[in-house]
Order: C-alpha cells, then sequence, then structure tokens
C-alpha cells in the first residue's frame, strides 16, 4: 500500500468515526432533553394511588349541607377561611376542628362554614382542589373529600401550579361518587364562580392569610390553641344568652 493510500484510508477511517461520534452525541443529547420533557410533564401532574393516599376517619354524625357543618340557626357562626395547600390550615383542620365540632358543634351551638382561598394566594393546584370539594359537595361529600385533602396535601401541593385532577379522581373513587358526574363537574369547572366568592369574602374581610376566621362578623386569624377559640365562642354564646 503507497503512503497515498495509507493517508487516503486514514482518512476516510477517521471520518467514519467523527460521524459516529457526532450521531451518538445528538442521540445523547435526545435523551438527556427527553428526560427533562419526562421530568417536566411529571412534576406538572400529580397522580397519587390509592395505595399512597391516606384516608382519615370521617363522622357522618354531624348535620352538615355542603361546605356548612351543623346547625345555621346555631348562635355562634364560625366562618374558616383557609387553603388546601396551607400546613397550618391542615394542623387546624385535623386536629383543633374536631375539637370544636365534639365541644360545640355537635351540640347546636356553633355553626361551621368552610372557605378555601386558594386562588387568591396564586395557587392553581389548589384553587382546583376547592372547585372539586364543591363537586363532591354535589353528592354530599363535601366534609370527606375536606378530610382526604388535608390528610394528603404534603405529597399533593408541592408544586402548585401541578394539575392533581387525576387524584382528585382518586378520592371520588375511594368516596364511592359517580365518577362520570364528577368529573364533568370538575372539566367544566361548574363551580370557578363559587370558589370566587369564597376568594372575594376574604378581601371583602381583609384576609391576606390562612387560616383565618370570621366569629360571628368578627375577624380571628391563626391557626389558634383550641382554648382561644373556645374563649371567643364562649364569649359570644354569652352575649346570646342575654
Amino acid at each position: 500500500m503507497s503512503k497515498r493510500q495509507f493517508i487516503e484510508q486514514r482518512r476516510k477511517k477517521n471520518k467514519r468515526q467523527q460521524s459516529l461520534m457526532q450521531f451518538l452525541m445528538i442521540g445523547g443529547v435526545l435523551v438527556v432533553v427527553g428526560a427533562v420533557l419526562i421530568a417536566v410533564i411529571s412534576s406538572s401532574q400529580v397522580n397519587l394511588s390509592q395505595r399512597n393516599i391516606i384516608q382519615p376517619e370521617i363522622d357522618q354524625s354531624i348535620q352538615s349541607s355542603w361546605n356548612g357543618l351543623g346547625d345555621p340557626n346555631a348562635p355562634v357562626v364560625i366562618e374558616n377561611y383557609s387553603d388546601y395547600g396551607c400546613s397550618h390550615c391542615a394542623d387546624f383542620a385535623l386536629t383543633t376542628k374536631h375539637l370544636i365540632e365534639e365541644q360545640y358543634i355537635q351540640s347546636g351551638q356553633v355553626y361551621f362554614v368552610f372557605h378555601s382561598v386558594g386562588g387568591l394566594l396564586g395557587s392553581p393546584a389548589t384553587l382546583q382542589a376547592a372547585e372539586g370539594s364543591y363537586c363532591a359537595a354535589e353528592q354530599d361529600n363535601f366534609w370527606s373529600f375536606h378530610n382526604l385533602l388535608f390528610a394528603n396535601q404534603v405529597k399533593m401541593f408541592q408544586n402548585r401550579s401541578a394539575d392533581v385532577s387525576s387524584t382528585l379522581e382518586q378520592f371520588a373513587e375511594i368516596l364511592e361518587l359517580d365518577l362520570d358526574q364528577f368529573n364533568s363537574c370538575l372539566a367544566e369547572r361548574k363551580y370557578k364562580d363559587l370558589a370566587a366568592d369564597d376568594e372575594a369574602g376574604a378581601r371583602q374581610n381583609g384576609i391576606t392569610g390562612t387560616p383565618s376566621f370570621v366569629i360571628n362578623g368578627v375577624l380571628f386569624q391563626g391557626n389558634q390553641p383550641f382554648e382561644n377559640f373556645q374563649q371567643v365562642i364562649e364569649k359570644e354564646l354569652a352575649k346570646a344568652a342575654k
């Protein structure tokens, strides 16, 4: 083989190697881009399987209607402005609220109303959850749905812009709701105006953080100890007894 032929072969071989390297590099870039896209798509959707869903106990013995709990004619009315993604709201909903139920709601002394203000705080995921809870209320399951949302808050709302509709459907299935009715309600955003009314009520009452409460027209802010709620409730009950 002449020197010229050897150089020519070497040049062709190098060219083939360069082409292969370019192909592998392009392939690697595509794999990375694909992985990033999958990660982005996954992070924008929250789909908890039923085995990963915490199912709190539900007390069905208390009179309820939509987002109201107890006797609407009770002498004390507590309006709770909350956010399904707020950790302090979850603490209140899963602890202090139950104490208020046991001592005051079951006895007919307090009527408790829940309003979700996720949209007010710029949280599309919790706004979607709020609308979902009203879709559950259509089928007499507002409070069961409410408890599921707060019990699974940490897993659901790490990305507050995520689409949580798949998990909301899982909740509806757990509660044995009519899934066609629920999914249609959620997809059509049937209760977006009602959720907007909740936010408007919060603004009207000067609420900028959660949880906040309006107790017989008086603003009461923060996840305070049960004893603080008790003091305000007893004061209002005393007024009503005069």
